[in-house]
């Protein structure tokens, strides 16, 4: 039983919010030090750039309504001179993601941390994810009931099913592109790049290479085979659509933004953050708009559509662009009372497949990559609960 005469930690000395603040300071820290050593070259090597006295003037304009320091200036390159007063509704990513924060308060971590658990939830609802064969741990292979699968069993079962493009094993909980593998079986072998593994060295390969060693549960899933519209960017990779989603103060599910992730030549993944390329799209038709974008770390380059991938943007459409946005929406809804979600979703030839969504995504490159979120329904709820002067924000936009 509790003992409600034992006194309270003195203020600033609770564990727990000290704990947190270390956490908010360190990624404050580590927030700093990638501008500085990322986005700040990227800004030196650019020629287009507006006068300083411009640049100042708006840098001082946006701290004045946001009240934060205004990195999304440099982060998202709008001190170059296409850029106008709609630089003005790039909120700072930081006043975002304490947005999205908030609105997923009420959230069940276990849902977005644990894929199979989330899989689960999706089945329930009807909507088609990735479908998971059996669990690798650090004992052994378990079937998804949790019976434990000697590794001959495993490559006999698992030969059952059509895999025209192998198995996927990725991290149970998380690992953003880390610890990604593909294996094949072919005449009754497991494959790793050609090389047959036995039980031993597939083990050895999950959890002793490639960041492995943080994880102690894996998922070994269909590989999705995706549409081949998708696989005239990169077929090594299944370039899957990120498009994020947010349950406004009505209970209506919106849509903010979205971009199409493009995996780099010969990576099985697409996250940008291993060389890959960010592209937007338009909500309203499924085509891309702008150019492909490397993340910072890899130059922050752009890249003409038709010259680096054959596509001209002008015809392009997105398969399945409709029912993907109605599978986001559905997703969204089963995953109440999360508010705010980031959602990853291939698209094959029978239609949407949702790989997983993350709770702490980065509202970051969906900003640089479609524009402003003052005007989007995740800013709108920045703009009516947090912001210091909404009507100042909107009109610096020309949205009275």
């Amino acid at each position: 039983m509790m003992n409600h005469h034992q006194s309270a930690p003195a203020p600033g000395n609770d564990p727990v919010q000290s704990a947190m603040r270390r956490r908010s300071l360190a990624k404050r820290l580590a927030r700093y030090w990638r501008i500085l050593s990322e986005d700040f070259p990227i800004y030196i090597r650019t020629r287009n750039k507006k006068s300083f006295a411009a640049q100042a003037a708006e840098i001082y304009t946006l701290y004045r309504l946001y009240g934060y320091l205004p990195y999304q200036y440099l982060k998202h390159g709008l001190y170059r001179k296409g850029f106008g007063r709609e630089i003005f509704g790039y909120i700072p990513p930081e006043l975002l993601h304490r947005t999205r924060d908030r609105a997923n308060a009420a959230g069940d971590q276990r849902l977005v941390r644990d894929k199979l658990a989330f899989e689960e939830r999706m089945a329930s609802r009807g909507i088609r994810t990735a479908r998971t064969l059996f669990i690798l741990g650090r004992d052994g292979i378990v079937d998804r009931s949790g019976n434990a699968v000697p590794f001959e069993a495993f490559l006999r079962q698992a030969a059952t099913h059509f895999l025209p493009k192998g198995l996927i094993v990725k991290p149970k909980d998380g690992g953003s592109g880390s610890a990604v593998f593909r294996v094949e079986i072919r005449d009754r072998a497991l494959l790793h790049d050609g090389r047959p593994l036995d039980g031993q060295a597939f083990a050895d390969l999950v959890f002793n290479t490639n960041n492995g060693h943080f994880w102690n549960d894996f998922l070994i899933q269909e590989a999705i085979v995706q549409h081949p519209e998708l696989d005239r960017f990169n077929a090594s990779s299944v370039n899957s659509v990120r498009i994020d989603t947010f349950i406004d103060d009505k209970g209506a599910v919106r849509l903010n933004a979205a971009v199409l992730k493009v995996g780099a030549p010969g990576s099985i993944t697409d996250n940008a953050s291993r060389g890959g390329y960010m592209i937007g799209i338009d909500l309203a038709t499924g085509k891309l708009t702008g150019k492909a974008r490397t993340d910072a770390k890899f130059g922050g380059t752009f890249h003409d559509l038709q010259e680096r991938f054959g596509i001209d943007p002008k015809t392009f459409r997105l398969p399945h662009w409709p029912h993907l946005l109605e599978t986001a929406k559905n997703a969204a809804d089963a995953m109440r009372p999360f508010r705010a979600l980031g959602w990853d979703v291939a698209i094959s030839r029978g239609g949407p497949v949702v790989i997983e969504t993350n709770d702490d995504y980065g509202v970051d490159v969906l900003q640089e990559m479609n524009g402003g979120y003052a005007t989007r329904p995740l800013g709108e709820a920045y703009l009516d609960h947090y912001a210091k002067d909404k009507t100042a924000i909107l009109a610096a936009i020309g949205k009275r």
